[in-house]
């Protein structure tokens, strides 16, 4: 019977308040500044991603929603990203991935316009390598192991 009482207290409250509608499709909300809606992968000055491919963000996915293709680098440690997608239909938005990424790589962005009709279209490509951008991939600064006798 209280809680009755308490719902019909606070619906009598709001009765005669002004109504707060916004025109959602012509006048966009302002999200808060830590939302978490779709990915992007940041780039460095050349335009290749920060990604160094090594699949913790994959590795820490709970939903296995993070797929990653990599290939070996040729001239030295290390591998070189060739793609990278996200499957939006199986991602729960949970930021593990994002926390994980060592190159602050991977980041959340404030699209959450991602509804569409075929599920197959919920996979969202953040990189697809071409011929031309593995071969000039970036060698990264990766110190060397050191030997047993030197320590």
């Amino acid at each position: 019977m209280i809680g009755i009482a308490k719902g019909m207290v606070t619906t009598f409250k709001h009765l005669f308040k002004p109504t707060f509608t916004i025109q959602y499709p012509n006048v966009k909300r302002p999200l808060p500044e830590r939302s978490r809606m779709s990915f992007a992968l940041k780039t460095d000055e050349s335009g290749a991603p920060q990604c160094k491919a090594c699949l913790l963000c994959e590795k820490s996915c709970p939903d296995d929603a993070i797929k990653i293709d990599s290939e070996k680098r040729e001239d030295g440690p290390g591998r070189v990203l060739t793609g990278f997608s996200v499957d939006l239909g199986r991602c729960m938005y949970c930021g593990i991935c994002v926390e994980q990424c060592t190159t602050q790589g991977l980041s959340h962005t404030a699209d959450f316009e991602n509804s569409v009709a075929d599920r197959a279209q919920t996979i969202l490509v953040l990189y697809r390598a071409t011929t031309e951008s593995l071969v000039a991939a970036p060698n990264l600064d990766v110190a060397p192991l050191a030997e047993e006798g030197d320590a």
